[in-house]
């Protein structure tokens, strides 16, 4: 891990970058955003079902614990109120499996608890919801949770910020977000083009691949020509990239890669921060796909049509809808 390179001012890790990149490193991440911050505390809670007042009593009153062992095995992390609620967060990411967990913790919950929550982070995409023996079983993922946190009046805490950088950048997230189509502009074409960088405000949530759609006063053929995966996703300064070299070899599918991605985030005179997308070789398009032109009612649904709106996402299905050797 590059803490600083040469040539640059300071290190550009936060503290959340010191724990690694495992499952592990990943909840006892979030352990610590919610338990350094009530506000994120208690959206959790909310987002659990559990009913209960944003205050400061109630926040002194939790117990959050990490990696506690019991008879049934060892949680990751823990949230107990006395008898109003508890619940048992198991984080999961890549192909690791839950199997057993699944019911593993039913037996470690006091029978005089109100509300007892088993939930299950993982990279997976899963809203099933039951109840075994009392016990809300509630599937989730933690793209579900960058969601969760990646709002007004959320995103702009530094503690959140953090956590949202160091999820986004370290884990690929399997989620429903599959084809990011954007405007760019000339500049932003000819780092797309030249280098495989998509440059765009700092932003969170990881989409699959990116389609740029390039505008008519871009000087190339209107609409979208090429598609190409996203290896990776940082939010930086341009003068900082360079700390993040061995990210971008965990990213790179070929070595040379690298060296052109950098040069890519150099690009220009820009000294803010910025999110960008570095991708993979792309599938190129005989002829552009465009927006919907139609005036009528419901035009440009599940497509896109006149302005491109931030984070405009269309799945596989409809976007080879629009494919005009496919039509």
């Amino acid at each position: 891990m590059i803490i600083k390179s040469k040539n640059t001012t300071k290190t550009t890790l936060s503290y959340f970058d010191l724990l690694g990149r495992d499952e592990v490193a990943l909840s006892k991440a979030f352990a610590f955003l919610i338990g350094s911050d009530k506000d994120c505390y208690f959206k959790f809670l909310k987002f659990l079902g559990v009913k209960q007042a944003n205050s400061d009593q109630n926040y002194f009153s939790c117990d959050i614990q990490t990696e506690k062992n019991r008879t049934e095995g060892r949680t990751d992390i823990e949230l107990c109120c006395g008898d109003l609620y508890h619940v048992i967060v198991e984080c999961k990411v890549r192909g690791n499996k839950l199997s057993k967990q699944r019911t593993q913790y039913l037996n470690s919950f006091n029978k005089t608890t109100a509300k007892k929550i088993i939930c299950f982070l993982t990279q997976e995409r899963d809203t099933n919801k039951q109840i075994t023996n009392d016990v809300s079983i509630i599937n989730t993922s933690w793209f579900e949770i960058i969601e969760l946190f990646n709002t007004k009046g959320f995103a702009d805490k530094p503690i959140v910020k953090s956590f949202l950088n160091f999820a986004t950048k370290n884990y690929k997230m399997k989620q429903l977000k599959e084809i990011l189509i954007q405007d760019v502009n000339t500049s932003e074409l000819h780092r797309h083009d030249n280098f495989g960088v998509y440059r765009r405000n700092e932003t969170f949530g990881t989409p699959l691949y990116f389609a740029p759609y390039c505008t008519r006063g871009a000087g190339h053929q209107e609409g979208i020509s090429k598609l190409s995966k996203i290896l990776g996703i940082l939010t930086l300064k341009p003068s900082d990239i360079l700390n993040f070299k061995s990210d971008l070899e965990s990213f790179a599918n070929q070595p040379e890669q690298v060296e052109k991605w950098i040069a890519g985030v150099q690009y220009g005179d820009d000294k803010t921060i910025h999110t960008y997308y570095f991708l993979d070789e792309p599938l190129t398009f005989k002829n552009a796909l465009k927006k919907d032109r139609l005036k009528q009612m419901g035009w440009g649904k599940n497509w896109i049509a006149s302005r491109i709106p931030q984070n405009r996402c269309v799945t596989f299905i409809e976007f080879i809808k629009h494919i005009p050797e496919m039509r």
